[in-house]
């Protein structure tokens, strides 16, 4: 099964509430990303990270339109599915986490294997063949630099908050490229399950659980 479906109102883990249109609106604008940085509950990320997630998202992007249609955008899908639960394999093992949190942290990597499950069957069902599996945290380091210098809690909690950040701003790009009406939903249920996490996550950091969206600008 997937994590929580994406309706207001959905909690999960140790609370926190974060609908679909609430997810929309924090990820909007690309434009305001690059301009302006991005900013995570009041912390801004420095300049030099943004290209990261914006590699995320493009790699989601320029799939579109790519005549094996659906597939490719999958199996970038997978593959972020696969290094999102390798970062928490290792931050769970590292020996840094309350007895709570590590639970909680547990319960996310279980969504993230889900979410893989869920769209290697999609995948497979087109016909396509998943990816290779990401060899270790050298592939993390390709979506979100960070987990090698991970040395407490609190830099646990801000890698992850960059990370499942990554992952809804790529799933909210992959809605504009599914060309399939159950895989807008499957990629909706997930975009929303991962904001969810984010919720959680910034509880866990003292930060607004959802910061107020920043402008917009000119599309």
């Amino acid at each position: 099964m997937l994590g929580p479906a994406p309706a207001a109102g959905v909690v999960i883990a140790d609370g926190g509430v974060a609908s679909t249109a609430e997810i929309v609106e924090f990820e909007r604008d690309r434009r305001a990303l690059l301009r302006r940085g991005f900013g995570l509950g009041g912390a801004a990320l420095a300049a030099s990270t943004i290209p990261l997630l914006w590699s995320v998202r493009s790699a989601f992007a320029s799939a579109a339109g790519d005549e094996d249609g659906d597939a490719p955008v999958l199996a970038r899908a997978i593959n972020l599915e696969r290094v999102t639960v390798i970062a928490y394999d290792t931050v769970i093992g590292g020996g840094l986490l309350t007895p709570v949190l590590r639970e909680t942290l547990g319960r996310f990597r279980a969504h993230e294997r889900e979410h893989e499950d869920a769209l290697v069957t999609a995948l497979t069902g087109l016909g396509g063949t998943p990816p290779a599996p990401p060899a270790g945290v050298a592939d993390v380091d390709k979506v979100v630099e960070g987990l090698r210098d991970v040395r407490s809690r609190a830099d646990v909690l801000a890698f992850l908050i960059e990370l499942e950040t990554a992952a809804v701003a790529a799933y909210h790009d992959a809605q504009a490229t599914f060309g399939e009406a159950k895989l807008l939903q499957t990629g909706a249920s997930i975009m929303a399950n991962e904001g969810q996490h984010l919720v959680v996550l910034r509880r866990a950091a003292g930060q607004d659980p959802i910061p107020n969206a920043f402008e917009t600008g000119e599309q």
